[in-house]
């Protein structure tokens, strides 16, 4: 237990370090949301085609994201031209990772769930709960990883196979954190599991952090920017981390079972 520990500790002083030097990236989920309210309201009159166009928006801005994070992770400055290229840097990436969850809802929604009669709302929430599981660290694979699409997702599940107790832990008790200040962790124990699922899931574009900030008082908003930054900084490192500890990895794996 003292190893997770010591590992979570450097981490979090490392996150810290390198989302402060790459402070400006904070304003990019701002810039996000700005574009996203606008291209929705240009489009929404458009139907099909309109949300067709909205995913791709948000296909590009879930790139820039990605692509800036990547910079931060690997210690690099992040500038201005850094910003400027990164809405298509990784663009085709995250549409082929966006298209085989799509196809996943598809298949969950449209056959699955029918076929299960009376139980099928059931059936749609356990199964988004196993993809926020064990796709949870589908950002960090678009720009640590080399696999993609369906690929990417099967990669995803092993890697949560393999270091899903030292991953997860954290980052529930982050989805935590982001959750209490807004009163969602009140009401039954269901309700609050799909609440931190609907945090922790990455095929919802993002779609569920920008809900909580919607929902959030403006005093909130600034903080919750912050600490989703260090969130994200720490994610990366955590995974890097994880994926090329070596022998630092086995005696986290035995850490937990004494």
């Amino acid at each position: 237990m003292l190893n997770v520990t010591r590992l979570y500790g450097e981490t979090a002083v490392q996150a810290v370090r390198r989302g402060v030097r790459a402070w400006p990236v904070i304003f990019s989920l701002v810039l996000y949301a700005g574009i996203f309210m606008v291209v929705g309201q240009l489009v929404g009159p458009l139907g099909r085609a309109g949300g067709f166009l909205l995913g791709l928006v948000l296909a590009a801005c879930f790139s820039s994201y990605i692509h800036l994070m990547s910079q931060v992770v690997s210690g690099s400055k992040v500038g201005f031209a850094d910003l400027r290229q990164s809405f298509g840097a990784r663009f085709w990436d995250v549409v082929s990772v966006l298209f085989a969850f799509w196809i996943i809802d598809l298949i969950l929604t449209q056959v699955i769930a029918p076929a299960s009669g009376p139980k099928g709302p059931i059936v749609i929430a356990l199964g988004g709960l196993a993809m926020a599981v064990f796709f949870n660290p589908v950002p960090e694979l678009l720009y640590q990883g080399s696999s993609r699409s369906f690929q990417l997702l099967m990669e995803s599940g092993r890697f949560i196979s393999t270091h899903g107790l030292e991953w997860l832990l954290p980052n529930v008790l982050f989805a935590i954190g982001l959750l209490a200040p807004l009163g969602m962790l009140h009401g039954p124990a269901g309700l609050i599991v799909l609440n931190i699922s609907a945090v922790l899931s990455p095929n919802n574009d993002g779609m569920g952090l920008y809900a909580l900030f919607s929902r959030a008082p403006i005093y909130l908003q600034l903080p919750m920017l912050v600490f989703v930054h260090f969130v994200m900084v720490f994610r990366g490192l955590l995974f890097g981390a994880l994926t090329r500890g070596g022998l630092r990895q086995r005696d986290l794996r035995g850490a937990w079972k004494r």
